[in-house]
């Protein structure tokens, strides 16, 4: 009868050791992963995202959120301050203090400054990122520009008519090509995100799906843009 091996006190500590190696390794796997979303929704996305500390400190946003405010670059923005943006300091202190209490904001109109000095129309959400001992520490607002609306708006009705039909048939072409688009991303992950097929999919066919559907989010807020200028 063959004899039993025991294991040593130093054979026990080595296969806890692999263990704890295959699970940070799956752990970093996971992290990088989630930074890959967060990076293609953040960088890519067509409405401005925008991140600051209660104190105004512009941490970071994406070329859309310059763009908006019509600054050259994302790293000419993060040289300035949140309060910048504002005509009235006043407005940015209530903003603060609703999101002390509630933790964020629903969507709402709001008017910024550019940095022109010109007034800038957004859609803003604004949401606390992050908590430090209760307090807010990372504020997040996403923006989308509908100061072209707002100034279509103001401009008296028996003008512009030509044009506003004409705007009209483009936002509709662009709006059928948006729907093809997101037909194609849903028709090529469908298949990966089946009951059936879940429990064998892999890490590379996750990852397309996560790709994919970061891409059908921007392409759904260009849609919401799109939707916004025809109201």
């Amino acid at each position: 009868m063959p004899s039993r091996r025991v294991l040593s006190a130093s054979d026990g500590d080595a296969l806890v050791s692999g263990q704890l190696e295959r699970e940070a390794f799956v752990i970093q796997e996971e992290a990088q992963l989630w930074r890959e979303r967060y990076r293609a929704l953040f960088d890519k996305n067509v409405a401005g995202v925008i991140l600051t500390t209660p104190e105004g400190r512009i941490v970071d946003c994406n070329e859309a959120c310059a763009q908006i405010f019509g600054f050259d670059s994302r790293e000419e923005m993060l040289g300035h301050s949140a309060w910048d943006l504002y005509f009235n300091r006043s407005e940015r202190e209530t903003l603060l203090d609703r999101l002390r209490t509630s933790g964020s904001c629903p969507r709402e109109e709001v008017c910024l400054k550019g940095r022109n000095g010109a007034p800038i129309w957004v859609l803003a959400r604004c949401t606390v990122a992050s908590f430090v001992n209760g307090l807010p520490e990372l504020l997040q607002a996403t923006l989308i520009d509908i100061t072209a609306q707002k100034k279509a708006q103001a401009r008296p009705r028996d003008q512009g008519g030509q044009s506003s039909a004409t705007m009209s048939e483009g936002q509709s072409a662009r709006i059928a090509d948006l729907s093809q688009q997101i037909g194609n991303i849903l028709r090529r992950v469908s298949k990966s995100l089946q009951p059936d097929n879940l429990s064998q999919i892999n890490r590379a066919e996750m990852r397309e799906c996560f790709v994919a559907l970061e891409q059908m989010k921007m392409l759904m807020s260009e849609l919401e843009i799109l939707h916004i200028g025809r109201e």
